[in-house]
């Protein structure tokens, strides 16, 4: 049996523990913290981790002739390498489109919000055209 002395202080150190773990989860920086921890994680799901664990099959490039290609030229096989790259172009393709909001949401001086709305297109035609080429490149 639990002796009833000692549960006044665990329960005391427990409510330090909640009002820490309270305290840490309210400050904004964890909260953008967890923001882009979750960008990333939804970004390397879309990206295929499922699938290249699902499948089993362990591809790192591919060597095909004399060249080393990280998208395999079939659509059912996925390189790990491959993954990695679709993942980048979907975060660059996220951080286009944050910076495209930031640019018209926020207050700066027009020459500030015309260079994010040229970098935000940058990024984008850059996420988009590398995952264009990527899938043109396997079929």
């Amino acid at each position: 049996m639990v002796d009833e002395e000692k549960m006044p202080g665990m329960a005391e150190r427990v409510k330090r523990l909640v009002d820490a773990v309270y305290e840490l989860v309210s400050r904004p920086g964890f909260q953008e913290l967890m923001a882009w921890v979750a960008v990333v994680v939804s970004s390397v799901v879309l990206a295929g981790v499922v699938y290249n664990v699902a499948s089993r099959v362990v591809i790192g490039v591919a060597f095909i002739g004399d060249s080393v290609r990280v998208f395999y030229p079939d659509t059912r096989v996925q390189t790990v390498a491959e993954m990695m790259v679709v993942a980048t172009f979907y975060i660059l393709g996220f951080v286009g489109l944050l910076l495209y909001g930031v640019a018209f949401s926020k207050r700066f001086s027009p020459r500030a919000s015309r260079y994010m709305l040229l970098f935000s297109t940058l990024l984008i035609t850059l996420a988009a055209l590398g995952l264009i080429g990527g899938y043109l490149s396997k079929t």
